[in-house]
């Protein structure tokens, strides 16, 4: 090959010989024309280029002019979106460089052009053609620049996790359920004689009917085997004493209030471990929570009750208290008017002596989220629609989580709801990214515009409306969603790192990492700093993502070629071609590993 370029430089020697241009046919081999970067990679979209050269002396003819068409070689056609050229000697006319005859030169290009994605294995050339007065002639050999225009720049990615609404961008969000805990409870009261905390089954009050009543209804809760979350004892004084004293009396009911709870529990046990026949030793004991309500003197009860008796004078009696400056002259007062009014002693003073017992549970702890979610699927009708987003909430069993979504849909009740069609689209998006099954995008997508119906301008549908649009590959649909996420007026969601994307996009990489945070283990922050250069921060942020996917692996390639690291090359293709054997295609044709494109081992891997 080398003996033929030869002779037809020779053979257009001779031909030209005549023709005046002289050396600059012969000596063309000597003229220096190169990329001051041969690795052109894309930023923003587009493609930046340094063309240099160097002229020898006693080469450019003063009336001649050449022009150099670098050159894009595309599957056999010349495309050129470099700019031309134009070098001219000392006495030529027109626009151009000038090159001295007698000492040469040397001259710089520099522009830009649109990358497109047939670029990425083109031939990289500079055709030249000479002209001197009305005569001209090509140039040869023609001067090779490179090969190949990397468009890493353009590998950004998500990796999403299904998640609940965190403010939190760039995942497939889940709808807020909005459930609320409710709790049910049941109250027992026991009465106490004057300046006693000691427990009398004989007090009257002890042994009325609505007394019992409570203490029957808080056994029977308690037996129906309820979840307790947290005891409430109440002790009450009635507000005659001292009051310091009366505070102490308080405490110590909350006490004989707590040890008559715990007795009757321990009870419970002993008929549930009889009737189940397990030993006593076998059934575990739970923790309680208790809550220490005792309150000293019951000043509100003593108004309430004084309020609503039949005293006719009542108005006067609360006068007299509320004007007492303090609470020992108020006490002071009661006692007086005790011998006065013989109703507020037998009558209002006594049912204020009490302990109020009151056992607390959560409704759904009645029962385990195993049981929730089973009655849910079975009888999902008697569930509201919280309820039911709260029990696919708590299911680890996607599909579980898709019956309970599409059994909402498709109730005439429920179906007017927006949650229920975004979780359902959630969860396509979720199974598409880790299947590549585009029917489970298209399905996201159709869910995603029903809940976009229902509830325009919402940022979690949004968000995930983005998502798809980006992995259907609308970059620009995908970008107006994710700014309208985070513009939404329900349910906005920070954007920062969808933002950050979009810059590396735009080529605002500084800006890119400003927003994602170099330290942070994520992979387009390894991009970014991959994209300027900083090879081992960026192998150390890729080390240590957590679960890498194939683009993970890919782009650590990627940095392996940059750092002329073959062996993990090697290894972190074929990471990334198990994962998804789509890369094979897409490692042929790019441009970082043209180095390595010819070797038996990258043969291997991607044939």
């Amino acid at each position: 090959m080398k003996k033929n370029a030869l002779l037809g430089v020779l053979l257009l020697a001779i031909l030209c010989s005549g023709c005046g241009f002289g050396k600059m046919v012969t000596k063309y081999p000597e003229v220096s024309i190169t990329l001051d970067d041969e690795n052109l990679e894309t930023r923003g979209g587009q493609v930046a280029y340094t063309i240099k050269g160097a002229i020898p002396p006693k080469y450019m003819k003063k009336k001649a002019t050449m022009v150099l068409a670098p050159t894009l070689k595309v599957d056999g056609q010349n495309i050129p979106p470099f700019t031309t050229i134009t070098l001219k000697g000392e006495k030529a006319k027109g626009e151009g460089t000038t090159i001295s005859y007698k000492k040469g030169g040397t001259f710089t290009k520099s522009g830009t052009f649109t990358y497109k994605d047939e670029y990425d294995m083109a031939e990289i050339v500079a055709p030249a053609t000479a002209q001197l007065k009305k005569k001209s002639t090509t140039l040869n050999p023609e001067k090779i620049l490179g090969e190949g225009i990397a468009n890493t720049s353009s590998r950004v990615g998500f990796q999403p996790r299904l998640a609940d609404n965190n403010n939190n961008g760039t995942a497939f969000l889940y709808a807020p359920h909005n459930f609320q805990t409710e709790f049910i409870g049941k109250t027992a009261t026991i009465f106490f004689d004057l300046n006693s905390s000691n427990m009398n089954w004989s007090n009257k009050y002890n042994k009325s009917a609505a007394a019992k009543d409570s203490i029957k209804a808080f056994q029977k809760f308690m037996n129906e085997g309820n979840i307790i979350s947290k005891v409430i004892i109440s002790g009450w004084a009635s507000p005659e004493g001292e009051e310091t004293n009366n505070q102490g009396l308080s405490e110590r009911r909350f006490e004989q209030g707590k040890k008559w709870f715990e007795n009757q529990y321990d009870q419970y046990l002993k008929d549930y471990a009889k009737a189940n026949k397990i030993k006593m030793k076998d059934l575990q004991r739970p923790t309680f929570e208790y809550v220490n309500n005792a309150r000293g003197e019951d000043w509100d009860g003593f108004e309430s009750a004084i309020a609503q008796s039949n005293i006719a004078q009542k108005n006067q009696i609360l006068n007299v208290v509320h004007s007492q400056p303090n609470n020992d002259m108020r006490e002071q007062k009661i006692r007086e008017m005790t011998d006065i009014y013989p109703e507020i002693a037998d009558v209002i003073l006594p049912p204020l002596r009490r302990a109020e017992m009151s056992l607390i549970c959560q409704k759904h702890e009645t029962y385990t989220n195993e049981e929730l979610i089973r009655r849910v699927k079975a009888n999902p009708s008697d569930f509201s629609v919280n309820e039911r987003l709260y029990a696919a909430s708590v299911s680890t069993d996607l599909s579980e989580q898709e019956l309970i979504y599409l059994a909402l849909i498709n109730d005439r009740n429920t179906e007017g709801d927006w949650r229920a069609y975004n979780d359902l689209g959630a969860l396509k998006l979720n199974a598409y990214y880790n299947s590549g099954d585009t029917k489970d995008l298209d399905d996201a997508i159709s869910y995603l515009n029903k809940a976009a119906a229902i509830s325009p301008n919402n940022g979690i549908i949004l968000n995930n409306l983005a998502l798809a649009q980006f992995y259907k590959g609308d970059l620009a649909a995908a970008r107006e969603s994710f700014n309208a996420s985070k513009n939404a007026s329900t349910n906005a969601v920070n954007q920062d790192e969808a933002t950050a994307v979009f810059d590396i996009v735009d080529g605002n990489y500084d800006g890119a990492l400003q927003l994602i945070g170099s330290g942070s283990c994520n992979y387009n922050a390894a991009l970014v700093q991959l994209l300027n250069k900083d090879y081992n921060t960026c192998l150390n942020t890729l080390n240590c993502i957590a679960n890498p996917d194939a683009k993970t692996y890919y782009l650590k390639a990627v940095l392996a070629a940059r750092m002329k690291d073959e062996n993990a090359l090697y290894s972190n293709l074929g990471s990334a071609i198990n994962l998804d054997p789509s890369y094979k295609k897409t490692a042929k044709r790019d441009a970082e590993f043209k180095k390595y494109r010819h070797t038996d081992t990258f043969k291997n891997l991607v044939k």
